[in-house]
């Protein structure tokens, strides 16, 4: 997994220490962690760094935050910007945010879910962009294998009906006992047994979905109880239903269950469950 490297730029060492220390950015595959504590300073870091992420205070002494995102071009650095102010100024969040770089503004304290969920937004532009370069040289897919017709040597002759719906049923159990794994189909169709691609294709047949979308929707549901208990962050949710990746995660939520593209895990936490 990419790591992406995130600088905070605040005079305040108490809010740096928070930050760095204790935020787990691992999970979100942030790191190493840099810091700046004014505007000088980070000029000073930034272009020998080249972080990914800056997390910038707009009000600090010698350079504020304005100041650095005016003078970063001279440097030919463009990092995801995420603003801090202790100040509802709302003039100043309107030309940081005006200028392209700047992807959230935060009133401090932010809390660690706010900030978390904007360094996720950062990630998800950075990804976006570097898909954007790769279509440009990416070749056309090779056409897929087809399925073959009919079962394997394990799977015998053609399955009656009432035998595909026992071995339906019998994955099924599986998944809902064994979803928090990592689970494949190929692993499922071992532990069964029976032919992976003969599996394959009765399931789709049976449940008019895929293997991976069942799985999902199961993995999705439990999210969502688990959502409910405040007390656990998302990277440990994301754990306990089979993510070892929190991006994947929040992705993978925000695709099946945010009720407009602008619905985030964390919104559909406050509003999500009652709508």
């Amino acid at each position: 997994m990419r790591q992406y490297s995130l600088m905070i730029v605040d005079d305040e060492e108490l809010a740096r220490r928070h930050i760095l220390q204790d935020i787990s950015w691992e999970t979100l595959g942030v790191g190493p962690l840099y810091e700046a504590a004014d505007g000088e300073a980070a000029l000073e870091k930034i272009p020998k760094l080249r972080p990914d992420i800056v997390i910038l205070d707009i009000r600090m002494p010698k350079l504020d935050g304005i100041g650095v995102l005016e003078r970063l071009p001279e440097y030919g650095c463009r990092p995801q910007v995420i603003a801090l102010s202790s100040y509802s100024d709302f003039e100043a969040a309107r030309k940081m945010l005006s200028s392209g770089i700047v992807v959230e503004y935060l009133l401090k304290p932010a809390s660690e879910d706010q900030l978390f969920e904007a360094v996720y937004k950062c990630i998800e532009k950075i990804e976006e962009k570097n898909a954007y370069a790769k279509v440009q040289t990416q070749p056309e897919p090779e056409a897929e294998e087809e399925l073959p017709e009919s079962a394997s040597a394990e799977g015998g002759r053609e399955s009656t009906g009432a035998a595909r719906t026992a071995l339906i049923r019998a994955v099924k159990q599986y998944m809902e006992e064994h979803y928090a794994e990592k689970l494949t189909l190929a692993a499922v169709a071992e532990t069964i047994p029976v032919n992976a691609s003969y599996l394959s294709k009765i399931f789709s047949e049976v449940e008019h979905m895929g293997f991976a979308d069942y799985l999902c929707q199961i993995r999705m549901r439990h999210a969502k109880e688990l959502l409910m208990n405040y007390t656990l962050r998302i990277y440990e949710i994301a754990g306990m239903v089979g993510y070892q990746d929190v991006k994947h995660f929040m992705k993978t939520f925000k695709k099946h269950e945010g009720k407009s593209k602008d619905c985030t895990i964390f919104e559909w936490r406050i509003f999500g469950y009652n709508n």
